[in-house]
This record gives C-alpha cells, structure tokens and sequence, in this order.
C-alpha cells in the first residue's frame, strides 16, 4: 500500500518515469500494487511494481520507505484456451471456475495483471468489477474509458465458458463474488 504520492524510477534511485498515487481511482481507497521484485542500494530498500496502464506489464521502482508492505496470499490464473479461472489460496487450488474470455478480434491480454480496485457495482456488470492494471492490446477507448481490462459479473449465465468478450473476464455473479473473497487490490 503505496502511503503518499511517491517517485516511480525506472531503475532502483535512477530516472524517475511516473508517479505512484496512493488513492485508487475509483473507490478511492488506499492504492495498492503487486511488488515484483526489491533492492538494496547504497543502503536503501527499493521495491519494484506492476504499473497500471500501457503498454502492460509495465514495471518501476519506489523507496519501499513509501510503502507498507503485505504479503497476499492469493494467486488467480485465467485461460483463455481453456476458459477457466484458477483461484490459489496459501499456494492450493481454491477453486476452478468457467469464465468468458475475449473474442479473437477483441482478446483478453494475456500476461502479469495485477487487480488495481474493486468497485462495487449494480447492474450488468456486477456485483463487482475488479479493475486490472492490464488494457486491451486493440481497444484503445471502450465505453468511455481508456480500454482499461477488468474481471466482472455477467447476468447471462449462456455467455460463461465461452470467447464473448472485448476482452474482459465475465464471471457469474456467484462466481465473483467467490472472488473477491479472495482477490483483493494487488492480487
């Protein structure tokens, strides 16, 4: 949990690249991200994140002094092959769940995501949408947004276990909420 506005450097004390909020941008919670690796150099604690936003994957570095560190417990694998939602707990398979994954023209990015919210939500949509760090790799807007990729409750169950998407993860309703019993941000 990132505590203050703080540097993001492209290497551990180099050249600073962005700006980590410690606000989340839609419940406006505390800001927390996935560590990838940590430094020491010339005796300070440097920590690497997952960035939110393009291109994915992106990764920077902050004073861990910035930061209170937890560690998650938690692991969630999609396949898009396979359709499928793994949720690991303390390292053991939780649960495996059917899921809708992107289409061919519009595909679920693949790769390291990390869950940068989760925002409550009435509707289609809900009961959750948990906002990903990952974007589209085709949709550069969507729906009013920056493309931004999350994993979200579907109301139609027919959807579930199939390529539907604009590159989403539709889960049941019952499904996610399994999830983020689970899932918090920085999963």
């Amino acid at each position: 949990r990132v505590l203050f506005p703080t540097a993001i450097h492209k290497t551990p004390a180099g050249k600073v690249i962005d700006k980590a909020r410690n606000i989340s941008t839609w419940t406006q919670d505390p800001a927390v991200y996935l560590i990838t690796e940590s430094a020491v150099v010339n005796g300070t604690q440097w920590i690497r994140i997952l960035l939110p936003g393009r291109p994915n994957g992106r990764q920077g570095w902050i004073r861990q002094d910035a930061a209170v560190l937890k560690v998650m417990n938690t692991w969630v694998r999609v396949s898009t092959k396979k359709r499928t939602m793994e949720i690991y707990v303390n390292g053991q398979l939780k649960k495996r769940v059917k899921v809708a994954v992107g289409t061919g023209g519009t595909p679920t990015p693949k790769g390291l995501a990390a869950v940068q919210d989760v925002v409550p939500t009435r509707g289609q949509l809900g009961p959750y949408i948990l906002v990903l760090t990952a974007h589209s790799t085709v949709l550069k807007t969507f729906a009013g947004g920056n493309g931004v990729v999350g994993i979200h409750g579907w109301p139609s169950a027919s959807a579930i276990g199939k390529a539907v998407s604009h590159g989403c993860v539709r889960m049941t309703p019952t499904g996610v909420r399994l999830l983020v019993k689970h899932a918090k941000m920085g999963t």
